[in-house]
């Protein structure tokens, strides 16, 4: 059985990863990963959770990361990240390395990774 304080822990090194499922305010950073049938089945959960541990290890603030239904993209799985003031950008054929890629490149960096943009 775990003590309050152990709970406490878990608790506060949970909450930055929740905190980055929360609305957040306008001008913040908007990442949704296509979570429909065929996103599941190409591994959505995956980078999902790529993208959340990104952000977090990271500390970057400023970003909500959020399911979507489903993404039209023929590749799958698929992501749209929407930087304030600029167009959505749809990725696809998406994995942990490439969420990487987008997360420094685009995120971080602010240049959408073209190689990786739904065509």
């Amino acid at each position: 059985m775990k003590s309050i304080a152990d709970i406490n822990a878990i608790r506060e090194q949970m909450q930055s990863k929740v905190l980055i499922r929360d609305n957040t305010k306008e001008g913040e950073t908007h990442v949704f990963v296509g979570m429909g049938t065929a996103g599941l089945q190409s591994g959505a959960v995956e980078v999902f959770n790529a993208f959340v541990d990104e952000i977090s290890t990271r500390l970057i603030k400023n970003v909500r990361i959020s399911r979507a239904g489903s993404i039209d993209a023929k590749e799958q799985p698929a992501a749209e990240v929407i930087l304030p003031g600029k167009a959505p950008v749809t990725y696809a054929g998406l994995n942990a390395a490439k969420v990487k890629v987008i997360v420094e490149k685009h995120i971080l960096g602010g240049e959408p990774v073209t190689e990786y943009i739904v065509k």
